[in-house]
């Protein structure tokens, strides 16, 4: 189970805005080797499988279900600045492995659980501070978080589950230029207490995310 201070390393961040608007990526004065004019125009970002996601899960009677811990399958994001210097992460999607609720926990058959994907579900501007030297920027925003998620039925359905949904999340971003190239990403982002249930009898609760992801290469 990850902390709240677990370090994120993010690529980007969000999905399609919902009530929240910004202007279109632009390319800024200044050498073309800063993070801000890198980010002018947009940055698409590769998920790292070493990112990970935690929560906790617990049976009715208290006892800790370990197996439902996922692990990250990959991901995508994209970043931007705006003209003003507000990062933004427009996009984000982390796909997760399925996890198996074994027989006995719930019902004597288990519960195959598949297709979860978490991503944003708003766009994400950050109160934004850049380096002296442009080389990396941090900020903090809130935004919506949503997972998708489905059933595997004992004949081989996918069953797809109502969305979920935090509300309002807090996302700490740290973006570096790096000197191969790269941009690299940090996040840290976690919610504490109940997120809700697996029918009447398992509870999920205290969640967080470490997320890892790189550009793909830059010409020097």
């Amino acid at each position: 189970m990850l902390t709240k201070t677990t370090t994120i390393a993010l690529f980007a961040i969000a999905l399609a805005a919902t009530g929240c608007t910004f202007d279109q990526g632009y390319d800024p004065a200044g050498s073309p080797q800063t993070l801000e004019s890198r980010l002018g125009t947009r940055e698409a970002l590769s998920l790292d499988q070493t990112s990970l996601v935690g929560v906790g899960a617990y049976d009715d009677a208290g006892n800790p279900l370990p197996c439902l811990q996922p692990s990250v399958n990959g991901g995508d994001a994209m970043m931007r600045a705006t003209p003003d210097g507000v990062l933004v992460v427009e996009k984000m999607t982390i796909n997760l492995s399925d996890v198996v609720v074994e027989p006995g926990v719930v019902y004597d058959a288990p519960i195959n659980l598949t297709d979860i994907q978490l991503r944003l579900g708003t766009q994400l501007g950050l109160d934004t501070t850049w380096s002296d030297d442009g080389l990396s920027a941090t900020g903090t925003g809130h935004a919506d978080l949503l997972m998708d998620w489905a059933v595997l039925s004992n004949d081989g359905k996918v069953l797809p589950l109502a969305t979920q949904k935090l509300r309002n999340v807090e996302f700490n971003v740290r973006a570096t230029l790096g000197d191969d190239g790269l941009i690299h990403a940090e996040v840290m982002s976690a919610v504490d207490g109940r997120l809700g249930g697996i029918t009447n009898h398992i509870e999920l609760s205290d969640f967080s995310m470490a997320v890892h992801a790189n550009s793909q290469a830059y010409p020097l």
